[in-house]
């Protein structure tokens, strides 16, 4: 066995260093993962209970501090959300800007834009 070998094998310390380390990090990775994926899931019921609840029929002047605040973090989220919505929408679906813009409720020249710089960006 070489020198380098031994540094690295389990039955050497610095090889029982290097496998606990190795471990550590896959646990960090591991739980880095759950955890991203314990928030997109709070996101999601975030979104999905703020739809339930807040209709278009609800007038502004019933909404508490609260719920305003709710609103206010989905917007927020669905705003990160829609240059990947209208993009997956026009890929997938084979929906123009203006239908998109329809449904999102936005300008067609938003979803327009949104695709040509998408466009642009797989041209490269």
């Amino acid at each position: 066995m070489t020198t380098d070998e031994q540094q690295f094998s389990d039955d050497s310390p610095r090889g029982r260093l290097l496998a606990g380390i190795a471990e550590l990090v896959d646990a960090f990775e591991a739980e880095t993962e759950r955890e991203q994926q314990q928030a997109a899931e709070a996101r999601a019921a975030l979104l999905h209970d703020v739809a339930a609840q807040h209709g278009p029929e609800r007038a502004a002047d019933e909404l508490t501090l609260a719920e305003a605040g709710r609103i206010r973090q989905a917007y927020k989220l669905v705003e990160e959300m829609t240059p990947r919505l209208i993009i997956t929408a026009h890929e997938r679906d084979g929906m123009n800007a203006t239908e998109i813009a329809t449904v999102l409720a936005c300008s067609p020249s938003y979803a327009s834009r949104i695709l040509r710089e998408r466009k642009a960006a797989t041209e490269k």
